[in-house]
């Protein structure tokens, strides 16, 4: 047996790579876990209807391109079905657009803070990452991205982690801008804040990113889709994976659009808990909450230590998600879940904090 312990058989920037950390996922029950930004909701309908298509067809591939899901979305957002393409979440079309546009070297733009797989994505690729970093109030620095010059950009809007939304002229301006490709990630539109759609039309450089995370409660089953032009759409189909998306997870997510009105009464719901939450925050315990567009907020604690107040809510079952980083170490990223979850996490620290 040879003596060689593998060192050299992998890339180094591989070997350098730090990768990216996700939230906890906790094993067993009884936990309350506002730390991912799940949805706190599934439409019963959804259930139904992947349970009836767990039959003897599982044996086949799926459909590689997700026709009638295709055809659902087109009608649902007015978009051409020729221009939307679907992935295994969102995190592997953000993958596929690194690939298809990105070479070594390139650079990639985005803000600073934001979505932190973007720069681990732009690492594996040998592209240069360039952070770029918001506004004290997160704002969104417009022409800094744009002189950046990046092949590649994007922007997280509504943004995460501050739950900040931005608006159509602002993202207009990055568009006509920027001679690169611009993404719009828009996990989180849905609960509030301007989407980029709009800007389809009138800039073929754009593409707008959506997830089933978030607003149809469907992390599980990983459903992203994207809009763009036909040119930059049918370059990423020309690099997908053959079978990206499980038959499952197409049927949850055109069930999903078929209870299209459900998910908005309840998304409106999580929106005004998420306000509520974010003012009783505030006057007990005078913390500074950041107006969220989103089903998550941003709460700085001051003078506290936000990382024991983390750890000290965990021994209570409860998650929320702490980030160790610039401009982030004195704050909680909290969920916003059900009416009951809420009510048990201010009551946890009521306990906690004192």
């Amino acid at each position: 047996m040879s003596g060689n312990n593998g060192a050299g058989l992998v890339r180094p920037s591989v070997q350098a790579l730090k990768p990216y950390v996700p939230g906890e996922q906790p094993q067993g029950a009884g936990w309350i876990k506002l730390n991912t930004n799940e949805n706190w909701f599934v439409s019963p309908s959804v259930l139904s209807a992947v349970l009836a298509a767990a039959t003897h067809d599982l044996r086949r591939y799926p459909d590689p391109v997700c026709t009638d899901l295709r055809v659902k979305l087109s009608a649902r957002y007015g978009i051409d079905s020729q221009q939307i393409i679907c992935g295994n979440g969102s995190d592997e079309l953000l993958t596929m657009l690194i690939r298809a546009i990105a070479g070594e070297g390139d650079r990639i733009a985005f803000t600073d803070p934001s979505y932190s797989l973007y720069e681990t994505l732009s690492h594996i690729q040998n592209a240069a990452p360039v952070p770029v970093p918001l506004g004290d109030g997160w704002q969104l620095p417009v022409q800094e991205l744009v002189a950046v010059n990046a092949p590649l950009t994007f922007i997280t809007t509504p943004h995460a982690p501050s739950g900040t939304a931005y608006r159509l002229s602002d993202l207009e301006a990055i568009a006509a801008g920027c001679a690169g490709v611009v993404v719009f990630d828009e996990a989180y539109v849905d609960f509030g804040g301007d989407t980029a759609i709009p800007l389809l039309d009138r800039y073929p450089n754009v593409v707008v990113l959506r997830t089933m995370s978030k607003a149809f409660g469907l992390a599980g089953m990983r459903l992203g889709y994207a809009f763009g032009s036909r040119e930059l759409i049918g370059a990423l189909y020309r690099i997908k994976d053959s079978y990206n998306v499980d038959l499952l997870t197409q049927v949850a997510g055109c069930a999903a659009l078929d209870a299209w009105d459900e998910y908005a009464r309840v998304n409106h719901e999580t929106a005004v808990r998420r306000d509520r939450v974010a003012a009783e925050l505030h006057r007990r315990f005078g913390w500074r909450v950041w107006p969220s567009a989103t089903n998550f907020i941003l709460v700085e604690v001051d003078d506290a230590d936000a990382s024991e107040i983390v750890t000290r809510l965990k021994t209570e079952q409860i998650l929320v998600r702490y980030f160790p980083r610039p401009r982030l170490e004195q704050s909680m990223r909290i969920s916003v879940g059900s009416d009951a979850e809420m009510d048990l996490l201010l009551a946890a620290l009521d306990k906690v904090v004192g």
